[in-house]
């Protein structure tokens, strides 16, 4: 017998059975390591500590109405495996809006060992637009930079297609940012 992993194709692979709900400030200290497991320099791969205690803090005063943001927590059998969030854009995004009242969508991350077609971030996307929905937004708008290339652009791309444009330094020089686009 092998002891290497067995690679079940997609139709294969255990599907998502759990649940997507309001962040909670519990789910911080199981969030902090899959945080961890994606913020990081895109020339070093080094961590960025300080993005990941910013964004934890933005999802707690999220939680306490302290910003306009709305955090979903995916969770599966009490394990949280996922987060992503929506606000009104900012006004560097506003520009790619075409509708009265669009969404930004940020911090998308899965569990690394959650991703690949297991629907967690199709779940997470799908409560998200509802929620966007119901909070009268009109389309969801993001963009993805460059240190997600090879992790979020595949997953944008299979959720709303190709991107509809491209914000030029959104992270600085080569920070180039694909945008994508999705009515409500």
């Amino acid at each position: 017998m092998s002891t290497e992993a067995q690679i079940l194709p997609n139709h294969e692979r255990p599907q998502f059975q759990g649940i997507v709900r309001r962040f909670h400030p519990d789910d911080v200290s199981a969030l902090k390591p899959i945080l961890e497991t994606w913020i990081k320099n895109r020339h070093t791969g080094e961590l960025i500590p300080e993005e990941v205690a910013d964004d934890l803090d933005q999802m707690e005063k999220s939680y306490t109405g302290e910003n306009d943001i709305t955090y979903l927590v995916a969770e599966e059998n009490g394990e949280v495996l996922g987060v992503m969030g929506f606000r009104p854009p900012e006004e560097k995004m506003k520009q790619y809006g075409t509708t009265e009242n669009p969404a930004e969508l940020i911090n998308a991350y899965v569990s690394n060992d959650h991703r690949h077609g297991k629907g967690v971030g199709t779940a997470l996307i799908r409560a998200l637009e509802e929620q966007a929905r119901l909070k009268g937004h009109t389309e969801i708008i993001l963009n993805s930079g460059p240190r997600y290339q090879f992790s979020g652009w595949g997953f944008y791309i299979k959720q709303y297609g190709k991107p509809v444009g491209k914000a030029i330094g959104m992270y600085g020089k080569g920070g180039d940012a694909p945008i994508w686009r999705h009515l409500l």
